[in-house]
């Protein structure tokens, strides 16, 4: 065996060794969205909360001078995970170590395309994707191999464009504290949307037509911290939500699970939540496809919660469908995918890659006996 073989196979071994007593960074580059809640933000930190309670080392990269982070809306738990400034503090990526990079982040991959460690895409929505890839770009020009997708329908459309690399699902899970409240609910209307304009249009109309309704209470949910957006979801008897870009949909089932009845716009990729069975949108909702469909949906769901006869298959689809989501199936799914699929496989392939070496020597060294 020559120097340079005893060299990489003390290395290997050495990653391996850090693998097996989980002496490795696990990264996260992450958007600092200034406070502002996101889904897509949200997903991430559960995942690497998750991993951390787990026991591994894991660490949040931006690249932002002055970061706010998370703490406002999400909590202490989740802001306490260490982050670093990729450009500003000395980073040492290691072979043993993983970065998990949004689907948003072309360049980032782009860019740490010779770092030693595995990288890995997490996408939540391929419409980013196409937003932000390069034309005539593609994962395999920056050594992408693996994607994690939070659906079978996201893992699907990744797959027709890239079908080199491998898919994993982990599904994101509707938080504990949204729950179902004790105290009877009021009749409020929350909305969720994504611009102003779209409240607007939805409250203002409603009241030029159905001027008896005035009564009604209309509540904007943007940019609540999630113990607040989850009180206000327990006490509303309704919650619209309006989200056409969307490939999930987090508030939907945030407000099923909670109790309250959903209307909803459907969105342009139809999320796997949504469809029952039999491919159809299920009941778990009152969904619409145009705007101005809205009013006469708001005020016969009204009128019907006000004399109690909200039919008891819709609480019961609401709940069936909310609940396929839980932290626990998600943190089995991190399990599964994170640690077995991830950090055991690469510990795997460098043990593989070991005996390879030696494997290879042992045979020059027989070839030179026999000469």
């Amino acid at each position: 065996m020559t120097e340079k073989q005893i060299e990489i196979i003390n290395n290997l071994n050495e990653n391996v060794e850090k693998l097996g007593n989980k002496d490795f960074d696990v990264y996260f580059y992450v958007l600092d969205t200034k406070n502002t809640p996101t889904g897509s933000l949200s997903y991430i930190y559960e995942t690497a909360l998750t991993l951390k309670n787990m026991g591994y080392r894991v660490t949040m990269l931006h690249n932002d001078n002055e970061f706010v982070g998370v703490r406002e809306w999400m909590g202490d738990d989740y802001a306490d995970i260490p982050h670093a400034n990729i450009e500003n503090e000395n980073v040492e990526i290691k072979p043993c170590d993983f970065l998990f990079v949004p689907e948003i982040f072309s360049n980032v991959l782009a860019q740490t395309k010779k770092l030693p460690c595995k990288r890995v895409v997490i996408l939540q929505n391929f419409n980013y994707l196409t937003e932000f890839m390069p034309f005539g770009g593609g994962w395999s020009d920056m050594g992408i191999k693996d994607v994690i997708t939070t659906t079978e329908r996201q893992a699907q459309l990744a797959k027709e464009c890239f079908p080199y690399i491998t898919t994993h699902i982990v599904p994101p899970a509707i938080k504990s504290l949204y729950y179902k409240g004790k105290e009877p609910q009021k009749m409020v209307v929350n909305i969720v949307a994504k611009n102003q304009s779209d409240v607007n249009r939805i409250v203002k109309p409603f009241y030029w037509k159905y001027p008896l309704y005035r009564w009604v209470s209309f509540r904007d949910l943007r940019g609540l911290p999630n113990y607040a957006f989850a009180d206000a979801l327990r006490e509303a008897a309704v919650t619209i939500w309006v989200d056409t870009d969307t490939n999930f949909g987090y508030v939907p089932l945030e407000a099923m699970k909670s109790g309250s009845i959903v209307i909803g716009k459907i969105p342009e990729d139809i999320p796997e939540w949504m469809l029952d069975e039999d491919g159809n949108i299920n009941n778990a909702g009152i969904w619409f496809d145009n705007i101005n469909d809205i009013y006469p949906i708001i005020a016969s769901v009204v009128r019907t919660w006000i004399n109690d006869s909200v039919p008891a298959e819709i609480y019961n689809d609401m709940k069936t469908v909310s609940e396929n989501y839980t932290p626990n199936a998600q943190k089995n799914a991190v399990e599964d995918v994170y640690v077995k699929g991830f950090f055991e496989k690469r510990k795997q392939d460098f043990e593989e890659a070991i005996a390879l070496i030696s494997k290879s020597s042992d045979e020059n060294n027989v070839e030179t006996e026999n000469e």
